[in-house]
């Protein structure tokens, strides 16, 4: 793509300036609100300013900031090779957003989720840069830096977005220090509350420029198309009217305001009125009368003990008290009625007159509900943006492998080294913001206890801690489950947690008692296995067995052990029979030398001796 000139850049925002101007004065009239601005009754006259606009949005803000959030990959019937796969890519999303969080602090700026939250609470809109950065010793940084609505300007396609750029006032110092660029003051376009810039991203390049010169040279930012994050509050869709004309752009994106905004300056009126009227009560006005008219009181007659001198034919009298008339209670019941429809209950804020029905509470909750629903939908489609944008990033093999940190949706702390490529087989993320208003949690065990009852349960348990229950991990569970059953399956496994407990509680004079106890049982154990794999013996003869005579006596009383074998019945050995052929006694042996051989063989006699 061509690089493009400063002014070119600087003309795209300002042609798209003019055309959302409706919408970007009806924000800066919001934050106004937000702020408090002071009313103004009139020159003379006492003024109230009510804070409901800033307590309404604030709690708002803090629902938001408060929910929880969860990411999570649906199981889908995947094997559980693909689950700890979809695991590890939950827990890389939720690390880079840790990281993002921490990147933020440490420029002292609000985290992702709060400034998502306050911008779409008061703007009405959501937009931000997503970007991973590498840096010179080769490691990524993970850079979600949210914009302010009102100073991002874009261009769209039927594709999507095709540029984007966030205009904000930076002074020459920061310049300086950012860009390395040095800015006169006295150059064109710097004023004493800084000096424009222009942060432009288009599908493949960015830039930063002012208004005459470059700060930052065209650089590709890596992705595959405009690294920002872009959207609105709500379902109103910019129509196209003759009547209205190109107000109808003020209409998209509302900011939490939207139904109250004309009510909140009736209410004012009506308050300062009150104010004027008890402020009056206090000091009331005074008609003096004199001969000239001239008359006028040097002190205060209200204060205790004032003593006024009046000449004869002049008098000081009281002008009466002023009242509100007998339909302004009525009127001001109605407003607070209207306020409260287009807002928040005050039961939300614990303003409880009496006590509500259980009927009441879900009621009100519907209320809440209708409030919040249009801005945790747009900070759920705010974090997918930002997902599928940094994991197409991530997964295109151009960074190292990150090692992120950070806490699961039950708590459990994690911290490990993710690899491109498991994002990149990872499915994709589905995103839910819950917000924590008063409920009956037990709605949801009780479902998933209905769902696994009976000989033949209606769903596995995987699906019912995935679906119905919406943990993130739940092999993880699975697994924790058959943990602690395998700690009280077995005596000897029972023991050894026992055994850990106590060491880690550090008393080793229990520890070393239940350590004798589990070898006493490891012993038994290996002798009984010993035992089983060991041939069988073969078995003496029972009594009454065949060929077996009895017992013909013996001393009454002997264990079987020291008994003689014929006092328990066994015959006696058969003889052994000879060896060699049968001859009569005294007969020599065939072949066996008589004794005067073997002694003429040794030299002891002589031949015929």
């Amino acid at each position: 793509m061509a690089r493009r000139k400063p002014t070119e850049i600087i003309n795209l925002v300002e042609d798209h300036h003019d055309s959302t101007y409706p919408m970007r004065d009806r924000m800066d009239k919001d934050h106004r609100l937000y702020r408090l601005d002071p009313y103004d009754a009139g020159d003379g006259y006492q003024s109230y300013t009510s804070n409901e606009p800033q307590v309404f949005a604030d709690k708002v803000i803090s629902f938001l900031t408060s929910a929880e959030l969860i990411i999570r990959i649906p199981v889908n019937g995947d094997d559980r090779e693909q689950r700890d796969i979809n695991n590890d890519t939950e827990r890389f999303l939720i690390g880079i957003l840790r990281a993002a969080d921490d990147t933020l602090c440490m420029r002292m700026a609000p985290r992702v989720r709060d400034q998502l939250a306050w911008y779409t609470t008061i703007r009405g809109w959501y937009a931000g840069r997503a970007l991973l950065v590498k840096e010179e010793d080769g490691s990524t940084n993970v850079d979600i830096t949210p914009w302010d609505p009102i100073n991002t300007y874009w261009g769209e396609s039927s594709t999507g977005l095709t540029w984007a750029c966030y205009k904000i006032k930076k002074t020459a110092s920061e310049i300086k220090e950012q860009y390395g660029v040095k800015v006169d003051n006295t150059m064109h376009g710097v004023h004493e509350n800084g000096v424009d810039v222009y942060d432009f991203y288009d599908r493949e390049d960015n830039y930063v420029v002012m208004d005459d010169r470059v700060l930052k040279k065209k650089t590709k930012h890596g992705h595959n198309g405009v690294p920002v994050f872009l959207g609105m509050v709500g379902a109103t869709p910019l129509i196209q009217s003759d009547v209205i004309g190109n107000e109808a752009i003020a209409d998209v994106g509302e900011s939490i305001f939207k139904s109250n905004r004309v009510n909140y300056e009736d209410n004012n009126f009506m308050l300062s009125t009150m104010l004027e009227l008890t402020a009056r009560s206090r000091k009331q006005g005074l008609k003096v009368k004199s001969k000239d008219g001239m008359k006028t009181l040097e002190e205060d007659p209200y204060k205790e003990g004032t003593e006024i001198a009046l000449a004869q034919g002049e008098e000081v009298e009281p002008l009466g008290m002023l009242e509100m008339s007998k339909e302004a209670g009525a009127f001001m019941s109605m407003m607070s009625g209207e306020l409260q429809r287009g807002s928040l209950p005050h039961s939300v804020y614990g303003q409880l007159e009496f006590q509500l029905s259980g009927y009441a509470i879900n009621t009100l909750r519907q209320g809440v509900e209708s409030v919040l629903t249009p801005r945790t939908q747009a900070l759920e489609k705010a974090y997918r943006s930002i997902f599928l944008i940094l994991s197409e990033q991530y997964a295109s093999g151009s960074f190292k492998s990150i090692e992120v940190s950070g806490q699961m949706q039950d708590m459990t702390y994690f911290s490990q080294e993710i690899t491109p490529n498991i994002v990149k087989r990872g499915g994709e993320p589905e995103i839910k913001l819950v917000s924590k208003l008063p409920q009956d949690d037990m709605s949801k065990m009780s479902q998933a206890q209905i769902a696994r009852e009976g000989e033949t349960p209606l769903l596995p348990d995987i699906f019912i801690r995935d679906m119905i229950l919406g943990m993130q991990d739940a092999d993880q569970v699975d697994d924790a489950l058959k943990e602690q059953a395998a700690e009280r399956a077995l005596p000897e496994a029972q023991l050894m947690t026992i055994l850990q407990s106590l060491e880690n509680r550090g008393r080793p004079d229990l520890a070393k008692l239940y350590f004798g106890e589990m070898l006493m049982i490891l012993h038994e154990k290996q002798k009984a296995m010993m035992q089983a794999f060991m041939p069988p013996q073969p078995q003496q003869p029972q009594m009454g067995q065949p060929g077996m005579m009895p017992p013909m006596g013996g001393p009454p009383g002997l264990p079987p052990q020291v008994m003689p074998n014929a006092a328990m019945g066994v015959p006696p050995p058969m003889p052994v029979p000879p060896m060699g052929p049968a001859v009569p006694p005294g007969t020599p042996r065939p072949g066996a030398m008589s004794e005067e051989e073997r002694l003429a063989r040794m030299g002891l006699i002589g031949p015929g001796g």
